[in-house]
């Protein structure tokens, strides 16, 4: 019995193993064949869009910052004690052109006009009086020169009768003297009729000095009251009742809202195009808008002048958009963030693409299909992340602006 368990120990397991093996090749015999497939060629799932081949122009889009093109510090004239400031002299108050900032207290400059007022009247009293002296010596010298003219002919007489011995050498002599006392008292009044014509001219530039004198006193008058030169509104106010100003003390600042432009900056590719004949840069229609929160402000525009420099550190050129707004009664206010859209070049058949479409900047591919085909485009400008283009491209085609490894003529593709 023991022998005949120790034996079964034995035989099973290799019984066992060996039902195992034989298992193991019928299920190799039997097992199917399986035969190898070609890969399936992959298509590629792709964003396209039709190539419309048309004129266009384009607007340009430029960042800019509004600024006010009349910004002035205004400054008393005069120094003196503030005794009044207008009734809208406060930051952000609204003035119109003459209405009043500040008035200085004006007692000096009031005594100062009366003063030179009367150095006037007195120089011209004194001027008076040497015209009239004048006009007395002129009558003078008028009857001297008679006198003379009646010795002249005395003397003349006499010579005559002397050389016929009528009369003596000494009644000659007598007209002699008479004849050169009256020459020497017209010579006097010829010299005095001078003096007195040197002392009018001297009379009226002392005249024309006080009426200069006049002139600033009442300017300096007229400049104790600061008015406001144009609409606008008021900033960095910095004067009260009872402050004393120094000559050019600051008041305020006085930003004109009736010419308010929009700063933008233009790259060297954008400004070469829009200044190139026959278009021109200045005078070019423009829209600005301002976002301030959920609302957006629109306004006209048109550029009014360009930057005297280029600028060296980005390239480009400043330029400004006169803003057509409505005055005071707009809340445009200087400072404001700003986009500027403004009309571009008139482009003549070409087609507009995003910018993914074109590669090396010199082909697109289209779809022909189902597949791409490679067409040879020139690049003609950039506008913003789009580009214009014309060339091979036909109108109408599929072009293809989903780039991926491995793009070229001949892969499949599917546009979404």
């Amino acid at each position: 019995m023991r022998r005949r368990q120790r034996t079964l120990k034995i035989v099973l397991p290799i019984l066992v193993l060996l039902g195992a093996l034989a298992v193991a090749g019928y299920l190799q015999a039997t097992k199917p064949q399986l035969e190898p497939e070609a890969p399936e060629e992959r298509s590629w799932l792709i964003a396209a869009t039709p190539a419309v081949i048309a004129d266009q122009q384009p607007e340009l889009l430029a960042y800019g910052e509004i600024v006010a093109q009349r910004d002035v510090e205004m400054r008393n004239l005069v120094a003196g004690q503030i005794t009044a400031v207008g009734e809208n002299f406060v930051d952000g108050g609204v003035v119109r052109a003459g209405d009043l900032l500040v008035q200085i207290d004006s007692f000096e400059f009031d005594a100062a006009v009366a003063e030179r007022a009367a150095q006037v009247k007195e120089a011209e009293a004194r001027l008076a009086e040497i015209k009239a002296q004048i006009a007395a010596e002129v009558s003078n010298l008028t009857f001297d020169r008679e006198q003379l003219e009646i010795a002249e002919r005395e003397l003349r007489r006499r010579d005559v009768l002397a050389r016929d011995k009528v009369i003596s050498e000494k009644a000659l002599d007598d007209a002699r003297l008479a004849r050169n006392e009256r020459a020497r008292t017209v010579s006097l009044g010829e010299r005095n009729l001078q003096m007195l014509r040197a002392n009018g001219d001297r009379q009226r530039a002392v005249i024309a000095q006080t009426e200069v004198g006049l002139k600033r006193a009442r300017r300096d008058l007229r400049n104790t009251r600061l008015l406001a030169p144009f609409d606008g509104f008021l900033t960095e106010t910095g004067a009260a009742i009872g402050k004393r100003l120094p000559v050019n003390g600051q008041v305020a600042r006085l930003i004109d809202l009736n010419h308010l432009e929009a700063k933008i900056h233009l790259s060297d590719d954008e400004f070469g195009r829009l200044v190139k004949p026959p278009e021109s840069l200045l005078g070019r229609p423009a829209r600005a808008l301002w976002r301030v929160g959920a609302e957006i402000f629109e306004y006209r525009a048109e550029i009014a002048r360009v930057g005297a420099e280029i600028d060296a550190a980005s390239g480009g050129v400043q330029a400004y958009a006169r803003i057509d707004s409505a005055g005071l009664k707009t809340a445009l206010r200087p400072g404001a963030f700003v986009e500027v859209y403004l009309r571009d070049r008139h482009y003549r058949q070409v087609a507009r693409l995003p910018e993914s479409a074109l590669h090396n900047d010199e082909k697109v591919y289209v779809i022909v299909d189902g597949r791409l085909a490679q067409r040879l485009v020139e690049l003609v400008a950039r506008i913003g992340n789009d580009v214009l283009v014309h060339g091979e491209l036909a109108h109408g085609e599929i072009v293809a602006t989903t780039r991926f490894p491995g793009i070229g003529p001949g892969v499949k593709v599917t546009a979404r």
